[in-house]
């Protein structure tokens, strides 16, 4: 065994002298990294080539088309994918205000002009009856004649278009109101002239999450909601124990703008605002312009946004 293990130590020491020996090593590692090349390459072949198949197969995916929905919590979701009745308010500032009528809020007035606070008062609250009748009520949402509100009116004053602008509804047959009811928000405000004329200012925005009447389902069993925001500020006048229409601007965000004025709002879905804001139908509203407070409408009833969101 010691004979032998000398002359594997002799042939070892014969190989290292050898010149040819780093010629022959240097080729072995040419051999290997093109072995490891032409492996990695046929690799990346295939995954490039199921990446092509899959884009082929699926085609582009809209933006706000969801995917693995059901594997991600609602909360989580980008703004571009559809709303849903399981939170009808998702990313929008409306979920942390008042519902329905209980947003117009009434200020206590005191007495000036020569008017008392009782009669100031029940002018006040005619104003807060004309914003709940033509905005808030379920009958009148759901397409019914707001005869409480037009009580109310002068039929001689204000322009008719204003007056026919007022009332907010919608089509029960296209959509209709979502459970979790209206969101509002705004303010009111007073003024009263030296010969005792009392001018209300009202500013106050609504959020309408609306069910579509025939599916539009995101995920089983999970229907899509689509919000409309409408915003009115308005002056009226009491006058004769009536009010009169003024000083008038509305807007309105995510309403269908290309649908005929049949007297409905018609919303739009998650698709359906995608592809009007690249047709350019509407002029386009941030959700932080659409939600800012201090800022005024251009003067005149039924403008018409495509918003980022609602």
């Amino acid at each position: 065994m010691s004979m032998e293990a000398k002359d594997y130590v002799a042939r070892l020491r014969a190989e290292e002298s050898d010149p040819g020996r780093e010629e022959a090593l240097r080729r072995d590692r040419v051999v290997r990294r093109r072995k490891i090349a032409l492996a990695v390459g046929a690799g990346v072949l295939l995954l490039g080539g199921f990446g092509y198949w899959l884009s082929d197969v699926t085609g582009e995916r809209p933006p706000y088309e969801p995917f693995g929905a059901q594997t991600l919590h609602e909360e989580l979701w980008p703004l571009e994918w559809p709303y849903t009745s399981d939170m009808p308010f998702r990313n929008s500032p409306a979920s942390g205000w008042v519902e329905g009528a209980d947003g117009i809020y009434v200020p206590v007035p005191f007495a000036t002009g020569g008017l008392s606070a009782q009669e100031m008062t029940a002018v006040l609250e005619d104003v807060k009856t004309l914003l709940v009748e033509t905005n808030v009520s379920e009958d009148v949402l759901a397409g019914a004649e707001p005869t409480a509100a037009l009580a109310l009116l002068d039929p001689r004053g204000g322009d008719e278009a204003v007056r026919k602008d007022l009332v907010t509804r919608f089509d029960p047959e296209e959509a209709y109101l979502d459970e979790s009811g209206v969101r509002s928000r705004g303010t009111m405000t007073y003024e009263v002239s030296a010969t005792g004329e009392m001018t209300v200012h009202a500013d106050y925005a609504f959020v309408y999450p609306l069910v579509w009447a025939r599916g539009h389902e995101v995920i089983p069993d999970v229907p899509e909601v689509s919000r409309i925001a409408v915003r009115r500020q308005m002056t009226v006048t009491a006058k004769g124990g009536k009010l009169v229409l003024g000083a008038y601007a509305s807007e309105v965000a995510n309403h269908d703008c290309a649908a005929p004025k049949d007297g409905y709002l018609h919303p739009l879905s998650a698709e359906g605002r995608w592809k009007a804001g690249r047709s350019g139908k509407g002029p386009r509203v941030t959700l932080a312009d659409l939600y800012d407070e201090k800022r005024v409408l251009p003067s005149g009833p039924g403008h018409c946004v495509t918003p980022t969101g609602t």
